[in-house]
């Protein structure tokens, strides 16, 4: 029995230091293994680390000599420019001894150029006599005491080279000087070789040549004041009258015109690609409008960029087409897709506007365009953008919005963002309202101080209004509502076809 029991006993103990050891072995692997496993999720991600740091600084390292092989080349090219600055005087009197001595034929050219000048009556010496006689005719004929001293000579010379119209010669005959004085630039015009104005066509109707009559009268005793055609409108910035629907200074009942004046200041002499100092500042259309409710925008849409997408966020407009997106410029608004606000798809204004009519567009475009190209390109395009809009919505009515001015913080003259630069486009777009069918409104007076910053108090960026603004500046376009009358729609309709219009306001509103 003690043998047994001890036998047992000795089994059980072995088995103990079996049981011991197993358990001692399988933590020693499982530390063994567990170590093993830290070790290498430490040293992956040591490597990952250091991997990232070296993308990092070999990144920074690129950018670095990047920018400063971009800031030599840019020196480069200036001290280049200089010098063919310096350089160009010179090479100009070479060249010019050089074409001269080795091409003879220039010699031959110049002298047949010159006797063709003096001999030709349509380009030459005697053409550019005669529309320098009418341009002096023009000028002085707008001074009192002026016009009939000019009207004999000028006219009776015009007869002479252009030949008499019927009109002038059934006036000759019957000596009627008073006619005559009256119908001196129409005359003028209407002889001249390649130059139809509304005012020579009219004097083939009786009446309308009455009522022409009737009205040089009233321009001969009120010098200075603004001449408006219907077809022709004359917007010289230094004479523009401070009324709206007058025609040489007789109220029209039919069609009022708008005319959209400057205020003039000494400009500075600014440095800059982009920009300069226009010296003036435009002013909203002068024009009877009339003050609508919130259902005038039903027809309406807003094409734009940041600024315009706040006046959709917050100025309750729910029933008005936004096509606007930050960023967006003159140059992109009919070549890139838009975002409809309404759905949030992105459209393209050349599909939208070829197949919905609208009654009033309203354009805001010119902050992106600030340190992009120039000033004349971006009247151009203006332009463009508009004479398009035109010929695909003929009856709406086009208002060019004046870009917002930003605060005094974030007027930077030593960029391109700031007040003067905002200014210049805003005059260059402004030149392109006719005062008919397209208007220019500046909503600068509603939210700006006296020296014509975006006041702090109404910005959260010195540059996009708080939320709670845009009401203002809803009113403000309530209050300048126009409704075209049927026959100025008419005429609308007809600028499109013959594609005046637009362009002719540009080229009067330099």
């Amino acid at each position: 029995m003690k043998k047994k029991k001890q036998k047992q006993s000795q089994r059980k103990q072995t088995e103990q230091q079996v049981r011991s050891a197993q358990k001692q072995q399988t933590g020693q692997q499982a530390r063994s293994a567990q170590k093993q496993q830290t070790g290498q999720q430490a040293r992956s991600a040591q490597k990952q680390q250091t991997g990232q740091q070296a993308r990092s600084a070999q990144k920074q390292q690129t950018e670095q000599q990047a920018r400063s092989v971009q800031k030599q080349q840019t020196g480069q090219r200036k001290q280049t420019l200089r010098q063919s600055e310096a350089q160009m005087p010179q090479r100009q009197k070479r060249d010019w001894r050089a074409y001269l001595y080795n091409c003879p034929y220039l010699i031959l050219i110049t002298l047949t150029t010159l006797a063709v000048m003096f001999i030709s009556d349509e380009i030459g010496i005697s053409a550019a006599v005669r529309d320098t006689q009418m341009f002096v005719s023009r000028s002085y004929a707008k001074m009192p005491g002026e016009q009939e001293m000019l009207e004999a000579g000028s006219h009776s010379s015009m007869l002479e080279e252009n030949g008499k119209t019927s009109d002038i010669e059934n006036l000759n005959k019957t000596g009627d000087e008073d006619e005559v004085k009256n119908g001196k630039d129409a005359a003028d015009i209407g002889n001249t070789d390649g130059i139809q104005t509304s005012v020579a066509a009219s004097i083939g109707d009786g009446s309308e040549a009455e009522s022409f009559d009737e009205e040089s009268k009233v321009q001969a005793g009120n010098a200075g004041i603004r001449k408006d055609n219907s077809d022709d409108l004359q917007n010289d910035d230094r004479h523009q009258s401070e009324h709206s629907g007058l025609k040489n200074g007789v109220e029209t009942e039919d069609i009022p015109k708008g005319v959209t004046d400057f205020e003039f200041y000494e400009p500075l002499q600014i440095e800059s690609r982009y920009y300069k100092d226009a010296g003036k500042v435009a002013l909203t259309t002068v024009y009877p409008y009339t003050k609508e409710n919130t259902s005038y925008f039903d027809d309406a849409a807003f094409l734009g960029d940041s600024r315009t997408l706040g006046i959709s966020d917050y100025a309750g407009l729910e029933n008005t087409d936004f096509y606007c997106d930050s960023g967006m410029t003159i140059f992109r608004i009919l070549e890139d897709e838009v975002t409809y606000q309404k759905t949030g798809s992105k459209v393209r204004m050349t599909e939208v506007l070829q197949t919905k009519q609208y009654g009033k567009i309203y354009i805001m475009l010119g902050m992106n365009e600030l340190g992009y190209g120039d000033t004349e390109m971006y009247l151009e395009q203006y332009q463009q953008v508009l004479q398009q809009i035109r010929e695909w919505q003929p009856e709406a009515v086009i208002y060019i919005m004046a870009n917002l001015h930003v605060s005094r913080e974030k007027n930077n003259m030593e960029t391109e963002f700031n007040n003067i630069n905002i200014n210049d486009k805003n005059a260059a777009s402004a030149s392109l309202a006719n005062g008919t069918d397209v208007f220019y409104l500046d909503v600068n007076p509603v939210f700006t101080d006296e020296e014509g910053y975006l006041k702090s108090e109404l910005t959260f960026d010195g540059v996009h209004l708080y939320a709670k603004h845009y009401d203002a500046w809803r009113e403000f376009l309530l209050e300048h509502a126009v409704e075209l009358p049927k026959n100025q729609i008419s005429e609308a309709e007809q600028r499109t076809d013959t594609g005046s219009g637009i362009g002719k306001a540009a080229q009067e509103n330099p």
